[in-house]
């Protein structure tokens, strides 16, 4: 009877276990409920590490991996999430445009010549290169493009291997590169141009050989998508599979084998911001009037391998978005959302000011105030 009475509470157990389950998957109210009052989903500033900042300084922030990098005085200073110090790099580097990938980050002189690759703490190797850094792209394996401008040319793609070896150099003298992003298998490079010589602006999408650019530039292109006349190419990302998601001034489009196809088209400004910056998905903030004087921020995503759509509705105006390889961020003023590619929360935080500067990897968020930096661990 004992052994009887064990198995049925066993088995009631592994009943309610399932219950709470499908409820937390399929009903977005009880999933917020336990996130608020079980998963501590819901944080204040006062609760939260921080960094303390010399406010005379140009503080600049980047956060990667399980990283905070500061750059100040030519210094590189790594943060970890306790807000504790855990190192210090050098560079050559005042102004810097930064990138990262996983456990990558590079770092370069904005409109200079020096540029830097770090993995996690540990500086791997610098360089300098001939012209203007404009942009900067590091992919998940460490190879690193390098768009630079000259009096000759208005774009010059200078693509590294994570050694620090130059791959090739490409060179556009009468394009403009808006945008690059490097393949996950570091085969191919995906470039977004505009071509402004004309009276129209003329976007494109080349995909770009590595192998093909080491051994023979003329057969470097390998595909080329001209968009629609008048379309601004603003994003463009490599994503999982290997497709490339491309985002214009009023549409979304993704290239799979060599095809575009697009898979959303802004028709009137009730689409407030769009990102691609996300590990198979696109998002975008869609606002709905809900009375006199108020409005709903609609948060929806797409997935871009098998076209399932999430949605998600916060009763406020969103101010902006930002988006990193598995992480969105919607900010709406003194409050900042976290969502997954699922869009479920990952965090929500309730600030005592204006939230104006963020970033985040996939396991923090760095909220930047003048005079210091709060830290949110996912």
């Amino acid at each position: 009877m004992k052994k009887k009475m064990i198995l049925v509470l066993v088995i009631l157990a592994i009943i309610a276990v399932v219950i709470l389950i499908s409820l937390y998957i399929s009903d977005k109210s009880f999933r917020d409920w336990v996130g608020k009052y079980f998963l501590n989903k819901e944080i204040v500033e006062e609760e939260l590490p921080t960094i303390n900042l010399n406010a005379d300084k140009q503080n600049q922030v980047h956060v990667y991996s399980k990283y905070i990098a500061l750059l100040n005085d030519k210094t590189l200073n790594l943060y970890n999430k306790f807000g504790e110090e855990v190192g210090k790099i050098e560079v050559d580097i005042s102004k810097a445009i930064f990138d990262s990938e996983g456990k990558y980050l590079v770092v370069a002189e904005k409109n200079g010549k020096n540029f830097c690759l770090v993995l996690e703490k540990t500086y791997l190797w610098s360089n300098s290169i001939e012209g203007e850094i404009i942009q900067v792209c590091v992919n998940s394996n460490g190879y690193v493009a390098i768009i630079t401008t000259d009096s000759t040319n208005k774009s010059i793609l200078t693509v590294y291997n994570s050694t620090g070896k130059k791959l090739f150099k490409s060179y556009f003298a009468s394009t403009r590169i808006i945008d690059v992003s490097i393949s996950k298998d570091n085969k191919y490079i995906a470039i977004g141009e505009i071509d402004t010589s004309g009276s129209i602006i003329q976007s494109n999408i080349k995909i770009i050989s590595m192998e093909n650019a080491q051994n023979n530039s003329e057969d470097a292109i390998i595909f080329t998508h001209n968009a629609e006349s008048g379309s601004l190419v603003t994003n463009v990302e490599y994503q999982e599979n290997g497709q490339i998601a491309c985002m214009y001034d009023n549409s979304i489009n993704v290239i799979k084998d060599k095809k575009s196809e697009e898979i959303l088209k802004i028709e009137d400004d009730s689409i407030t911001f769009m990102t691609v910056k996300l590990k198979n998905n696109i998002a975008f903030i869609k606002e709905e009037s809900s009375g006199i004087f108020k409005s709903n921020s609609n948060i929806e995503m797409i997935n871009t391998n098998s076209g399932e759509k999430n949605i998600t509705t916060v009763d406020d105006i969103a101010k902006e978005i930002k988006s990193k390889d598995e992480v969105l961020s919607v900010n709406f003023g003194t409050e900042m959302y976290f969502y997954d590619t699922n869009l479920w929360l990952i965090k929500k935080y309730t600030a005592k000011q204006e939230i104006t500067n963020v970033d985040f990897s996939n396991s923090m968020a760095a909220v930047i105030y003048r005079d210091k930096i709060v830290i949110i661990n996912f």
